[in-house]
């Protein structure tokens, strides 16, 4: 099963019955922020935090906007200067918390996120944090008890449900992640991810038909949703409709050719009515993705003879 991850929440600081220069500095860059101009609230940040360089929420959201740009570091280092002003501050342990794991330090992440759960008991957003960290490092118990001390707390939020319905897929509690992800559809019936999602629990309940269907919504909303495209090329495959599954995987290669799984498929699909053309998506696919390649070289190796490409196509059946 594919991993999903949500969003960690970023929380930008606000100030209230500003009256310094500094302050009303603050507010406009606030504005400069809010209205989308990063360039012209990083620069007020710069001179409030150059009068002033303990000037705390300019360093938090200073910090925001860095991670916004991929200047990481920068943002790594206005957060630690702000922890070392106000280290018990909950809204920023959750900002620090959600920098570093969803920026692949998520033990680092869970550190902070675990700080802001101490210091506010009730912090919504630092448990769906916290639940999605666990996730993104196979601690699946612990996700599991973050993530319904969330829901205890929001029971309607699509945020809370969403990531319960992630964290019982992978624990293979299809069921009930199909309950939540049913809810989640009835509030918000134009999410393509949540289709997506549905559609691959249905495919772990053997429900094809309602996965191809859920998988057809996906699409009709995001035609270009790479992963539902190759779900359905998958299922496509599965009910021996090759040129279906083939066109399918044509339009993922237009929207995203650097996609190695579409040159597998394109490979297994041609792997009885044209071996070469199956072995140059092969090669493709071992180009783009050289850590499985001794999975490409496997089947490569089978094109030689009829009784090889029967089984490349038996197994993929089978996995599909």
């Amino acid at each position: 099963m594919k991993k999903y991850f949500v969003i960690f929440s970023a929380c930008l600081f606000l100030l209230c019955g500003c009256e310094s220069k500094n302050d009303r500095m603050f507010k406009k860059a606030v504005r400069f922020y809010a209205a989308g101009e990063n360039d012209a609230a990083l620069k007020t940040y710069h001179a409030i935090l150059r009068a002033e360089p303990d000037y705390f929420p300019a360093l938090v959201n200073r910090a925001v906007i860095y991670e916004k740009m991929g200047e990481l570091k920068l943002a790594e280092t206005d957060y630690e200067r702000a922890y070392k002003i106000d280290p018990r501050n909950a809204k920023l342990l959750n900002n620090m918390g959600s920098f570093y794991a969803s920026n692949g330090r998520p033990l680092t992440g869970i550190y902070y996120l675990k700080q802001a759960t101490d210091v506010n008991p009730d912090y919504f957003e630092a448990y769906i944090n916290r639940a999605a960290a666990y996730e993104s490092i196979d601690m699946v118990r612990e996700a599991v008890e973050d993530i319904e001390s969330a829901v205890s707390l929001r029971p309607q939020s699509p945020a809370a449900l969403e990531m319960r319905a992630i964290i019982n897929m992978k624990r293979l509690y299809i069921t009930e992640a199909l309950d939540d992800l049913y809810l989640l559809l009835s509030l918000d019936p134009s999410n393509a991810k949540n289709y997506y999602r549905r559609a691959i629990a249905f495919k772990q309940m053997q429900r094809y038909a309602n996965a191809m269907q859920d998988l057809n919504s996906a699409l009709s909303i995001n035609p270009d949703y790479v992963n539902a495209l190759y779900a359905r090329a998958q299922l496509h495959f599965k009910n021996v409709d090759h040129n279906s599954a083939y066109s399918d995987v044509e339009k993922i290669k237009k929207i995203n050719n650097n996609y190695a799984p579409a040159y597998e498929l394109a490979g297994d699909i041609w792997a009885i009515e044209d071996p070469v053309q199956a072995v140059a998506n092969y090669l493709a696919a071992r180009k783009l993705d050289p850590a499985n390649a001794r999975r490409y070289n496997a089947k490569i190796a089978l094109m030689r003879t009829e009784g090889g490409r029967k089984r490349v196509i038996t197994r993929t059946f089978r996995e599909n």
